[in-house]
C-alpha cells in the first residue's frame, strides 16, 4: 500500500489533483484508492441526524447505510493518521494507495499545491517530492523549480 500526501492551501488545487489521481489511477492502472481528508471547517456529522444523536449518547461508532449502497461510519474518537492507515490496511477490501490530504507535519512522501511561485518558499520541506496545483493548470513548466519535478495538474 503506498501513501501520498498533498499539502497546500486553501484553494490550490489539493482536492481537484486529488480527484484526477483517483480517476486516472482507477480507469488506467484498476488501483483500489482510499482518501483521509483533513476537514477543519465543520463538524463531519449534523447536529439533529440520528447518527449525531447516537454519537453524542456515547456510541463509539455510528454507522449509517442507504438505500444507494452508500455508507459512512462516523468514529467519536481522536484518532492520529497511523492508526486510521493501520485500520486501511486492516479492511476487508483491498486498498492500494491511499491519498492523504491537507494534514500539517505528517512524514508521508507529499506533493505540494500551490496558486503561485511566491507560495513554494516556507511550504516546501524534506517530504515535498512533487509541485502541483492551480499554479500548472494552462501552464507548461518543462523545469523544476527547487530541483524537484513539476506535475501538471490535468494529467
Amino acid at each position: 500500500m503506498q501513501i501520498i500526501h498533498l499539502i497546500g492551501k486553501s484553494g490550490s488545487g489539493k482536492t481537484y489533483l486529488a480527484l484526477h489521481m483517483i480517476k486516472l489511477l482507477k480507469e488506467k492502472l484498476h488501483l483500489q484508492v482510499a482518501v483521509i481528508k483533513n476537514i477543519h471547517e465543520h463538524e463531519v456529522d449534523s447536529p439533529g441526524k440520528d447518527s449525531y444523536k447516537y454519537s453524542k449518547a456515547g456510541a463509539i461508532f455510528s454507522i449509517t447505510k442507504n438505500i444507494y449502497d452508500e455508507n459512512t461510519i462516523f468514529l467519536k474518537q481522536k484518532i492520529e493518521i497511523p492508526e486510521l492507515i493501520d485500520w486501511l490496511k486492516k479492511s476487508p477490501y483491498t486498498i492500494d494507495l491511499i491519498i492523504i490530504e491537507g494534514f500539517k507535519d505528517l512524514e508521508y512522501p507529499s506533493i505540494l499545491c500551490v496558486k503561485k511561485l511566491n507560495e513554494i518558499e516556507g511550504q516546501i520541506d524534506k517530504t515535498v517530492k512533487v509541485i502541483s496545483g492551480i499554479i500548472c493548470k494552462n501552464n507548461k513548466f518543462k523545469e523544476n523549480i527547487s530541483n524537484i519535478p513539476i506535475l501538471d495538474i490535468e494529467i
